[in-house]
């Protein structure tokens, strides 16, 4: 059983790289192993079973190991967002690095925020799946419009044959990402259930739609302003003093902004109550970027009440049928 953050006495910093493992238990003293499941037990098996909280920051999948050995001991452990710790190094006026010193400083940026810190879980294998394929989607449309404008340069004419080739190709491959995605969703019960919801709130397509399971799968747990700023179109003050400046969207998850703008523009050429309530903005005398941004606001919060109601109902009959 994991320990809860009242019960955590001690703090093991884990500066991860792709081939070795640096630990640091709070003291200056550091050891590094290498990144392999084997080496990393034995270097963390003094620590189960006792209060001790284990931190490292996400590397990109390099982490992958570590975790799934602190998990298989029992040790609790939380993964950092690397700006986080990165600003809080800097706070203290610092710029030396290297894997010790990192070791050392997540060590006391997980003894300064132990009873804040969520404690990492391991992802749904299903999630996990959609989320890596919906992001290599995201890839290949990029490229797509990369080789779309290198084909609308005047000086491409010698190679538009190969670019059209490669085009082709990029069409292939998204159409059958496209295809494994709708699989994957339609092989989840849970999954279905919250891309059909979202299916239902006007300007969200299937391509929105995987997109939001995949990259806000807490959609339905969050309040409307919760999900607002996970998907940067959350009005943020920025006042000081007697200075009142304009209230601007910025941060959230950036992979989400663009698509809802999208849906936004289908949302508002329809007709529905977005599209109404768009009109009323613009009689109002509300600038037409403003005005999306708040339809882009109301695709993100409709869809999180009905997912979270559609859960909701599920649960429930759930426990009937139990």
């Amino acid at each position: 059983m994991m320990a809860e953050p009242t019960e955590i006495q001690s703090i093991l910093g884990l500066d991860v790289s792709r081939d070795t493992v640096t630990l640091c238990d709070g003291r200056r003293h550091t050891v590094t192993v290498a990144n392999e499941a084997d080496a990393l037990r034995a270097a963390l098996q003094p620590y189960r079973g006792t209060t001790t909280l284990a931190v490292c920051e996400a590397t990109g999948g390099y982490e992958d190991i570590l975790l799934g050995v602190l998990l298989e001991l029992a040790i609790p452990a939380h993964r950092a967002d690397p700006a986080k710790v990165k600003a809080y190094i800097a706070s203290f006026g610092k710029r030396a690095k290297n894997d010790p010193i990192d070791a050392r400083w997540l060590s006391r940026y997980g003894r300064d925020r132990a009873t804040t810190l969520p404690r990492w879980q391991p992802a749904d294998p299903t999630q996990q799946k959609l989320e890596l394929l919906v992001a290599r989607r995201l890839d290949l449309v990029a490229m797509r419009v990369q080789e779309q404008n290198r084909l609308k340069a005047p000086r491409s004419r010698l190679i538009a044959d190969n670019i059209r080739d490669h085009l082709a190709e990029l069409e292939r491959h998204i159409e059958a990402l496209n295809a494994e995605i709708d699989t994957l969703v339609g092989e989840s019960r849970d999954l279905a259930l919250r891309a059909q919801q979202l299916r239902s709130v006007p300007g969200v397509g299937p391509v929105l739609a995987p997109l939001l399971l995949a990259v806000i799968p807490e959609l339905g747990t969050l309040n409307r302003r919760q999900v607002a700023s996970l998907a940067g179109v959350a009005p943020h003050p920025k006042d000081s003093g007697k200075a009142n400046w304009h209230r601007s969207t910025t941060g959230g998850r950036r992979q989400i902004r663009p698509a809802l703008f999208i849906a936004a523009l289908a949302a508002c050429r329809g007709d529905n109550p977005l599209a109404v309530a768009y009109k009323a903005l613009l009689k109002a005398a509300k600038p037409k970027r403003v005005a999306l941004t708040a339809i882009m606001r109301k695709i993100i919060t409709i869809a999180n009440a009905r997912v979270r109601d559609a859960v909701r109902h599920q649960n429930e009959i759930g426990k009937i049928n139990a």
